[in-house]
This record gives structure tokens, C-alpha cells and sequence, in this order.
């Protein structure tokens, strides 16, 4: 056979960790496995997969059989597997012993489960930097797909696209396969024939050396609509006999066969770079997206935090097999999925952030039990640069909790861990801006008379979007503090359309440990008048925190205004209906609602089924208590999504003092845990 080109075609399969058990079975049903009963239809068509650790784990638990068929198809040659970060991590983003351990991981159970480990490896989002080369060649690899646009960002021509370029140092070059831009937009949207012509237009053009396709295997059955169209419609079995049509000229191969059977077109030093839609999301480079979402980036923070910690009890410990446990589950805390956003939810999806923080807390308190042989009550305070941007977070950190609080963003708590349940009760996310905001306004002003709520009118896929979309001008995280006018309502509030007269709420606070306790302190003008606000933050072993305010007016003349601190909270199942508020000895419904209670004394979000409930007790009973909650507006792949991400409880107290006088009140947040 005179084989004129060849078509190499690798499939990375893919679902972040903390992903619905629902969404993965979906997945398996309508995609994973109706791809393998097409494929084997086909013995002779050759491709590459990749599986991600936590599809792998997935299907060791629900579906081994399915990993049993894909070792067949490996042993028979049709199919080569590739390997990668175990759970997806950006590898940019974690620490190289990490970025090590986690390819180590997927290629010592690839070949452990399907008799050969990896040659190749997929990229996650093919975020590529040039100083990643060393270590996978440290660890084996020989070649990765990347886009054609990342070749062609390094100076090779549209035209020279048709093989391998080799990159990185003399000593531990590896192959590059640049992925056809146009395949990955036809594949499978267009017709078989479509794509057919692109490889005999190339060939005739004599550019048709080596057609190569690397993307989402998810687009063959689980992106919407795709199941129909690529299966009970026959794209992919039509695809199929394409191939087995034109084998005569076009060879299916697996990028290991190419790279043993042809040579590089050359060698190109690749600059950091991602495919097209990625550069735009994280405005030309993802490390961009931890500065652009705060929230983000402590998730990032905290993972680095437990990375080293691991590391450092590593090299002391004796329980290997316990350390091996929390490795896991630091790695799991990678999965690149909750840590940005484009056009998928990402960071907007509480429940991937949560299993990001579980998995973390998990990694702590197996560190925790080895550190301790015993449950004891030490409290450990400390300052660090926990942001490395050159001031201190004070980290509060025993056998119950950990609290991270930042004294540069109004002393705010930006973290609370429940270590028993293994939530972050602070996993939250701020309203912000995004530019796909201006379509749905443009489409609220053209489908709505008159104004809607947005909490009541918008509906995702094909429904009505009505209503504002507002913004918030601070992290939503606890005990954040405002001076508000009297006359300031709820709803202005909520809406965050109000002035905070103190400007307390994202200043700085200076900071210091005392005893068992964190004291904040800050002087602002408010209403003309200088006031001094000291809080005091101590765990309540077992319990939860206490939190003690002194406002104090240091001129002479009275002050009289309104003063309040946030608990924006999020409980480990989001608004599901096993919770409600409660307040003046009343149920005031689940986490969808919203009002004010006066003169109550506690405040609480009840569990129905006792899990973890908190409550708050204040020994100054504050006028009002609003709540409500906290929703963002994002794209995903299907259309627009309104998004739960934190309720929000704010006690106000009326303050009238005179000059010199101050008040001091006490506030008790409990945690209670069956």
C-alpha cells in the first residue's frame, strides 16, 4: 500500500473532580462507551485516548469492565494510551514536585492496568510554558499535543504544520503534535465528507504529510446535542467509513507509530501560550485568572499551603502509606476545572470549588493525625505571607478548624474549615463583571416590559432572562465591616447600591496576635466623627469563634449611625432544602429567601438532617438582621445560569455615642455537628 498521509487522532476524556455522580454516569451513557461500540466496528482505524484520574477512578468503581474493553483495544494495538497529571492539574499552577508526582501517577497506572506505560501526555488546556520540557522528560515522555496555533505563535507558517516539531533543551528534547485548528471546529459539527476534503485539498497542496486532531472526547456525545447527532444520526460510524474508504491514501496511526516511522520537521522553541479561547478568557495567560478572581486565587494559595506542609512533614513522618493517602488528596485539590472560567462555569460552580477545598481539608487532617498521636486542643497562630504579595495572613489552625484572616482586606475571615465535615464555610464568590453580561442585558431590554427581578426571571437554555445584574465592590467573605446610613435598605443593600460611609469594609487593619487571640484594629471618619474599631477573634475549642467588637468615638461631639459586619456563609450543600433560617424563635424559610428580623438576640441556619448547623449568638442585640442570598450570573456550554453562591447575614446595630463613650458587644458563631 503507497500510503500518502497519514491521521492521527487523540481523544482526551475528561470530568473535574467533584463533578455530580450523575453527570459522569450521563457521560459513560451517552459518550464513554457508545464511542468504544462504534470503534470496535473498526479494528483497523488507530487512535489515541487519554482518560483523566478521576474518569479512571470512576470507572474502577461503577464500570471496570469498561476500562476492561479499553485494555483490549490497547493489547490489540488499535489504541494507545497517553498520560498526563493524574487529576488535570494546570501544571503551571502547582509546585513541580507536584506536577511530578501527578504524571507519575497516571503512567505507573497505565501501565499497570493496561500492561504499557505512556509515551505521550495531554496538557491540560494545552497551558504550555517552555520550562514544563525538563521535567516531562524527566519523567518519560516523548511527545504532547499542542495547538497549531501554539506553532505558529513560535514563527512556523500555516503551510508547515503537516508533522512533529522537537523542543527544549539539547539534552531532553520531546515531539510536539500540532492539532488542526480546522479539524477541531468540524470534528464532529461538520460531515464526514467535510472533513474527508480538508485531507484531500491538503494532499493535493502536498501539505498532506500528517493530519492531526487532539481535543475533547466529550464533543462526541456529551457536549450538548452531540449524542444524536454523532450516534442516532451515524456521524461517527459515517466518520468511520470514511476512513475505511480512503485507507488506500490516509492512514489511521497512534502518534507513538509516527514518531517511531517519521522524523521532526524540526526543532521550535514553543513560548507559553494556550489554545485561542484560552489566551482571550485569561487575557493571554491562565495565571492571569488568580488575580482576576480573588477567590481563585486563595483556593490557590491554600492548595500551595497544604503542598507544603505535605512536603514538609514528608521528610519526617512514618506513616507512608497515611502520606500517600493525603497526597491524593492534595492532587485531587489541583483539578484545573474550578480555578478558572471561560465558557464553562468553572469558578462559578460551587460544587467543584467544594470538593476542591474537601479534598484539601481531607489532605490536613490526615497531616493532623499524623503530627498528633492524640485529639488535643492546640492552637496554632501564625503570620505568614500566605498570598506571597508581601504582607501577612494570620492563620488560625487546630484539630477543628482552620481560619485564614486577612488583615490588608478589612480583617475579613477569608477562610473558616470545619475539619469534621470538611467545608469551607467560607466558599463564596463575589459578583463580577463578565463580558458576556452585555448580551444578556441586551437580551433582558429586548424580551422584558418593565422591570423583573432577575432572582425570579431568569431561566437557562432557550427560557426568558430578565432583571439587572449587580456587582459587588468587596469579597464577599465574614465580618466585613460597614458603617451604612440609617435609611439604607435591605434591597439597596443586597443589590449593593450604597455607599459605605466608614469605608471600613476592604481597608486595611493592623494586626496582632495576643494569647489565644487575633486583635484587629482600624480609626476611620464616619459621619464626620473619628471612630476606632477593635475586634478579637478566638476559636472556642470544639465550638467555633468568638468575636468581640469596641466601637469608640474619639471626638467630642455624639455620633449616631448604623453599623454592621457580613457573614457571607455557604454550607456544604449550597441552598439545598434541608436547610432554613431561623431567627426570633421563627423558620423563615430555606436559603432562597430574603428579609430582616428585628431584635433577635440569635440567628441560625438549621440542617434538617444535623449534619452541621450554625448559629449566632450576639450579647448587643442588633435592631435588624437582613439576609438573602448571593447570586452570580455565568455562561456555561448550554446557555446562561443563575448561580448560588453564598447566603449572606448581616446584624445592624444603631450606634449613638458620645465623645469618648464606646460599646462593645460579643458575638458567638457556633458550629454544631452531630
Amino acid at each position: 500500500m503507497n500510503t500518502e498521509a497519514y491521521f492521527a487522532m487523540g481523544l482526551h476524556f475528561h470530568q473535574p473532580v467533584g463533578n455530580f455522580e450523575r453527570i459522569l454516569e450521563r457521560a459513560y451513557r451517552d459518550c464513554y462507551r457508545p464511542f468504544l461500540e462504534v470503534l470496535a466496528k473498526y479494528p483497523e482505524i488507530r487512535m489515541t485516548f487519554h482518560f483523566s484520574g478521576n474518569l479512571l477512578d470512576y470507572f474502577e468503581a461503577h464500570h471496570p469492565e469498561f476500562l476492561d474493553w479499553i485494555d483490549e483495544f490497547v493489547r490489540s494495538g488499535q489504541v494507545e494510551m497517553m498520560g498526563g497529571g493524574y487529576y488535570e492539574p494546570i501544571f503551571q499552577a502547582i509546585p513541580r514536585r507536584d506536577r511530578i508526582g501527578q504524571i507519575e501517577m497516571l503512567s505507573d497506572y497505565i501501565e499497570r492496568r493496561f500492561g504499557k506505560g505512556p509515551d505521550g501526555i495531554w496538557i491540560p488546556e494545552r497551558v504550555w510554558s517552555p520550562d514544563l520540557v525538563e521535567d516531562l522528560y524527566s519523567c518519560g515522555v516523548r511527545y504532547c499535543i499542542l495547538d497549531d496555533t501554539h506553532l505558529i505563535n513560535a514563527g512556523v507558517g500555516e503551510e508547515g504544520l503537516n508533522g512533529y516539531f522537537m523542543t527544549g533543551p539539547a539534552d531532553s528534547r520531546i515531539a510536539v503534535f500540532p492539532s488542526d485548528t480546522f479539524l477541531r471546529y468540524s470534528m464532529p459539527f461538520k460531515s464526514p465528507r467535510e472533513t474527508l476534503g480538508h485531507f484531500r485539498g491538503k494532499k493535493k497542496e502536498g501539505k498532506g504529510r500528517l493530519f492531526i486532531y487532539g481535543d475533547d472526547g466529550e464533543k462526541f456525545g456529551e457536549w450538548p446535542w452531540t449524542h444524536d447527532w454523532v450516534y442516532k444520526k451515524g456521524w461517527l460510524d459515517n466518520f468511520f467509513k470514511e476512513l475505511r474508504k480512503n485507507q488506500r491514501w490516509l492512514k489511521t496511526v497512534t502518534f507513538s507509530e509516527y514518531l517511531d516511522s517519521h522524523g521532526p520537521l524540526g526543532e521550535k522553541d514553543i513560548p507559553e501560550s494556550s489554545y485561542r479561547e484560552m489566551m482571550e478568557w485569561s487575557g493571554g495567560r491562565w495565571l492571569n485568572f488568580l488575580s482576576r478572581y480573588p477567590e481563585s486565587n486563595h483556593m490557590h494559595k491554600r492548595m500551595i499551603y497544604v503542598s507544603e506542609r505535605l512536603d514538609s512533614i514528608g521528610h519526617r513522618a512514618k506513616g507512608i502509606e497515611k502520606l500517600q493517602e493525603a497526597k491524593r488528596e492534595l492532587y485531587k485539590g489541583q483539578t484545573n476545572c474550578p480555578y478558572w472560567h471561560g465558557v464553562f462555569g468553572g469558578i462559578y460552580l460551587y460544587h467543584l470549588r467544594k470538593a476542591v477545598y474537601e479534598h484539601l481539608i481531607n489532605a490536613d487532617k490526615i497531616m493532623d493525625s499524623i503530627e498528633c498521636e492524640s485529639h488535643d486542643d492546640r492552637l496554632n497562630l501564625k503570620e505568614m505571607d500566605f498570598y506571597d504579595r508581601g504582607s501577612n495572613v494570620v492563620i488560625c489552625e487546630n484539630n477543628d478548624f482552620f481560619v485564614a484572616i486577612d488583615p490588608q482586606a478589612g480583617g475579613s475571615i477569608k477562610e473558616l474549615d470545619c475539619k469534621k465535615v470538611s467545608s469551607n464555610l467560607i466558599n463564596t464568590l463575589a459578583r463580577r463583571r463578565e463580558d458576556y453580561h452585555k448580551k444578556i442585558i441586551d437580551k433582558i431590554k429586548h424580551q422584558t416590559r418593565g422591570p423583573v427581578e432577575l432572582y425570579d426571571a431568569i431561566k437557562i437554555m432557550d427560557k426568558r432572562i430578565a432583571g439587572d445584574i449587580f456587582y459587588d465592590s468587596y469579597g464577599r467573605s465574614c465580618l466585613v465591616d460597614h458603617f451604612i446610613k440609617r435609611d439604607l435598605t435591605r434591597e439597596e443593600f443586597e443589590d449593593c447600591r450604597f455607599i459605605d460611609i466608614g469605608g471600613f469594609a476592604d481597608a486595611p487593619y493592623t494586626a496582632r496576635i495576643e494569647g489565644q487571640g487575633l486583635i484587629l484594629q482600624r480609626e476611620g471618619r464616619v459621619e464626620r466623627r473619628t471612630i476606632a474599631l477593635s475586634k478579637e477573634i478566638g476559636i472556642i475549642s470544639g465550638k467555633g469563634l468568638r468575636v468581640v467588637y469596641i466601637l469608640k468615638n474619639k471626638d467630642s461631639s455624639p455620633v449616631d449611625t448604623s453599623f454592621g459586619t457580613e457573614f457571607n456563609l455557604s454550607m456544604p450543600y449550597a441552598d439545598s432544602d434541608r436547610y432554613s433560617y431561623q431567627g426570633a424563635g421563627e423558620l423563615l424559610g430555606g436559603l432562597d429567601k430574603r428579609g430582616s428580623v428585628s431584635h433577635a438576640d440569635s440567628f441560625s441556619i438549621k440542617d434538617s438532617k444535623g449534619e452541621l448547623s450554625v448559629e449566632f449568638m450576639f450579647s448587643g442585640r442588633p435592631e435588624k438582621i437582613w439576609y438573602f442570598p448571593v447570586m452570580t450570573v455565568s455562561q456555561s456550554e448550554r446557555a446562561y445560569d443563575l448561580n448560588y453562591q453564598a447566603s449572606c447575614i448581616f446584624p445592624v446595630w444603631d450606634i449613638r455615642l458620645q465623645g469618648g463613650e464606646e460599646v462593645k458587644f460579643d458575638i458567638t458563631w457556633s458550629m454544631m455537628t452531630r
